[in-house]
């Protein structure tokens, strides 16, 4: 059984559990939208946020803060240690938006060396590890001369260290064009999850994901309106109908102070508590559910068949 890469070192992939594979426990968006919503950084909320997932059995979280979004690695270390969870840290550069100077002024070989060196000695003088490369990705329904110099960088560290990468590409189908690029850079698709798919409702597009090996990502679960609730709904249903059961992955992506439950939002929690009886109620049997929320994010992470 291959190892994961957690915040507090190395653990076996089937201790993982009950995974969350896309979220953010701190996470800075304020330094560029400028709204106060976007900065998450309590560490203390942090841990009685999440503890929530881990009371509702949960195990793991994904955390895809990466480069530009003001990740923090040894506060997640203090998040593991004070709620029990395994936490899996992010890494590479974000989207154009949140690039900085060094992005532009190095080369794709360069940026895949930093990437690497994350994956295999740590952050800085941390000695925090990456267990994955993400998120990276588009701003918007193209990929930007810059975001290319970002994702050929993932692709390369990928294939020096056999990591999954994860991807931002919400409200369009660019996860097409980020499959075309990565594929052409040597990257095995089946290690490629294509994050926000549910923002860009079209099963076909999902489908098209699917059929080339990458894992399809739902991520944007926050239970505040019925109506996007039951439409996720019925992607999900509609996704699994089509024979993609094991192509498809589920999260929150908190990373809003609004999010939170102490800001009136539906926490980490939500999936388990909410979602899980809406697809019990739609005829997913108990094998599909632990398919969808254990098996598909441990063979995600680990590369497993």
């Amino acid at each position: 059984m291959p190892n994961i890469m957690t915040v507090l070192g190395p653990v076996a992939a089937d201790t993982l559990g009950i995974v969350l594979p896309h979220e953010h426990l701190l996470c800075d968006m304020r330094r560029v939208t400028g709204n106060f919503d976007h900065l998450v950084d309590d560490a203390m909320l942090a841990i009685k946020e999440v503890k929530q997932f881990k009371d509702a059995g949960g195990s793991s979280v994904v955390d895809v803060t990466s480069w530009g979004l003001g990740r923090d690695p040894r506060t997640l270390q203090l998040i593991s240690q004070e709620t029990g969870l395994h936490i899996v840290m992010g890494c590479g550069w974000y989207r154009e938006s949140f690039f900085d100077r060094p992005l532009y002024e190095s080369t794709v070989d360069e940026i895949a060396a930093e990437i690497v060196a994350e994956i295999n000695d740590g952050v800085g003088d941390t000695g925090v590890r990456a267990g994955i490369i993400g998120e990276v990705g588009s701003d918007k329904h193209f990929i930007s001369p810059a975001e290319e110099r970002s994702l050929r960088a993932a692709a390369r560290a990928q294939r020096q260290t056999g990591l999954t990468i994860t991807t931002h590409a919400v409200l369009s189908p660019v996860g097409l064009a980020q499959l075309d690029l990565l594929e052409e850079e040597g990257v095995d698709l089946r290690r490629v999850i294509v994050g926000h798919c549910d923002g860009y409702p079209h099963p076909d597009y999902h489908q098209l994901l699917a059929k080339r090996g990458a894992y399809v990502e739902f991520d944007t679960f926050r239970g505040r309106y019925s109506w996007d609730v039951h439409r996720r709904l019925g992607l999900v249903t509609e996704f699994i109908q089509r024979g993609y059961l094991e192509h498809l992955l589920l999260s929150h992506d908190i990373c809003w102070k609004s999010h939170l439950k102490a800001y009136g939002g539906t926490g980490y929690d939500f999936l388990l508590t909410e979602f899980v009886p809406m697809l019990q109620e739609a005829g997913l049997s108990q094998e599909q559910i632990q398919v969808l929320l254990v098996e598909n994010p441990r063979r995600a992470l680990s590369g497993e068949d």
